[in-house]
Parts: structure tokens; sequence; C-alpha cells
């Protein structure tokens, strides 16, 4: 194997240059005093001192005294396998507190805006790769009016691929009409609550996702926040309208 190449692997375990020069070094002379080993790699004897302690603390050096001298040893190299192994150990002693440091990491969640059809096409889109309950409420059905066309074969796509709707529609004339055509469709439940509930947006929640649809003729656009925290509060929510929901209009 080339020098370069044991250079290379002695320092992507932790030795820097000068250290290596002089483990190499040891390697070679064995035992000896550090002016010895400052003569062999050409290094001030002060610094070598300084490299020696580094490589002693480092576990790729050790020492002995003879006749009130130091004469520095470079390990057995099998013994860095030992030392990579110790190193090892010693991360996967901290592991559970490093994980835990991560775990206190505020969630920040993703706003974003999409503007216009295609941007409420975009979650859609979304919702069917993300092939998840979808959960929705708040409007009377005005989305089959704005998306027409595209409403009707995007709900084919989500029967046939078994994704489950849970809606919650108010009691007006155009709400209940809209919760009579999606209560036809495979994997779809619908409640109602009263009609003074409506408002001119839509709730979407799906996966760690949650949308709200301003439905306009002019010009329409969704808010949607990424955070499963946030997702998680919503859902919530839904559950307790969904409880009080009728199944039947009033």
């Amino acid at each position: 194997m080339e020098t370069k190449e044991i250079e290379e692997t002695l320092k992507e375990i932790g030795l820097a240059n000068e250290e290596i020069n002089v483990y190499l070094a040891m390697l070679k002379i064995g035992s000896s005093l550090a002016s010895k080993i400052s003569e062999e790699t050409e290094i001030n004897r002060s610094h070598v001192y300084q490299l020696l302690e580094r490589l002693i603390a480092k576990g790729f050096v050790s020492y002995v005294i003879r006749e009130n001298r130091k004469y520095f040893s470079a390990v057995n190299p099998e013994k860095i396998i030992e030392i990579i192994k110790e190193r090892e150990q010693r991360v996967k002693d901290i592991l559970p507190s490093l994980l835990e440091l991560t775990n206190l990491q505020k969630e920040k969640p993703v706003v974003e805006i999409l503007e216009g059809k295609e941007g409420i096409k975009t979650i859609l889109n979304d919702i069917v790769k993300t092939k998840r309950e979808w959960l929705a409420f708040g409007s009377s059905g005005k989305g089959q009016e704005i998306l027409s066309f595209y409403a009707e074969h995007w709900e084919k796509e989500r029967e046939k691929l078994k994704i489950s709707l849970r809606g919650i529609l108010d009691s007006s004339e155009s709400g209940i009409k809209r919760g009579k055509e999606l209560s036809k469709r495979k994997y779809t439940e619908i409640r109602y609550m009263l009609e003074e509930y409506s408002n001119p947006s839509s709730t979407w929640i799906y996966g760690d996702r949650i949308a709200f649809i301003i439905w306009s003729k002019e010009h329409s656009f969704a808010i949607r926040i990424i955070s499963k925290e946030v997702t998680d509060n919503f859902k919530r929510h839904f559950e307790v309208l969904w409880k009080n929901a009728k199944k039947q209009p009033k």
C-alpha cells in the first residue's frame, strides 16, 4: 500500500498531518527519545513534545521512563482497530442523549400560498399522492361549482386509489345538494352542520398537511401548512365537529 493511502486513512480516523508523520516515524525507529523523533521527522523538539502528548491522548503512543528519561513508542497498528471500536462504543453510549436533544427541537411549520385553480389542483394532487384519509369541513360545496369537470375526474381517481373522505357540509341548499352527490361515492361519509356555520372557505386535512381553501369565481386561493403538530390539533378539532354533526341535514 502506498504511503499516501496510509496517510489518508489515518487522517480519516482523526490524525493531523504532523501527528501522522510522527506516528509513522516512530513505527520505523521503535522506542526512542523525543530528540531522536525530532531528528527523524525534522520537526522542532518542543513541537514534537506537543504532538506526542496529543498522540498519547488519542491512544496512538505510549511511553516508559528509563533512567529518568521518557522513551516513546508507537502502539502496535493492530491496536488502532480497538481504538476505533472504543470510539464507536462511546458514540453508541451517548446516542440516546443526542436523540433526545433532536426531539426537543420544535417543528417549524412550512406555510405556503397557492393561487388560482391550479394552486388548488396542486393540493388535490397532493392528497392523491399521500393516499391518506381526507378530512374536509367548512364550505357548502363551492369546490364542485368552481372546479367543475376537474373535480369529477379527481373524485374518480380518489375512488380508484381507495382514499376515504369524511366531509362535513352545512345544511344550506347547495350544501345538501353536494352532500347527496358525494354520498353516492365509494369510501365517502358525509355529515351536516347547521347552515349558520357556513363560511366561504374549506378546511382540508390530510397526512401532516392542512389547507384552507378560499373559494371565489374571480380568484380562489389556498393557504397550506405542513406541520404534524398543527395538523394533529386540527384533526382533534375535526373529530369534535364530526361527533356533533348530523348524518341527515335539518
